[in-house]
């Protein structure tokens, strides 16, 4: 699987684009390509829980393959 990390900004935070953005998402999903999103704040306050996120989505792809 195929990861793609996204840093979201206040738009995002808009129904119209939320819908757009889970739209968009599962279509990616059909391809076997995973979104995670990100909003600037923990981009900028959180990082070390953003590595870790990353982190176990990495690890279960492991050990899916094992």
């Amino acid at each position: 699987m195929k990861l793609i990390i996204e840093v979201d900004g206040e738009i995002h935070d808009d129904e119209q684009t939320k819908e757009y953005d889970d739209g968009r998402t599962a279509e990616l999903d059909k391809y076997g390509i995973k979104v995670i999103r990100f909003t600037n704040e923990q981009v900028l306050n959180d990082k070390e829980a953003i590595i870790n996120q990353i982190h176990k989505f990495i690890s279960r792809q492991v050990c899916l393959r094992l």
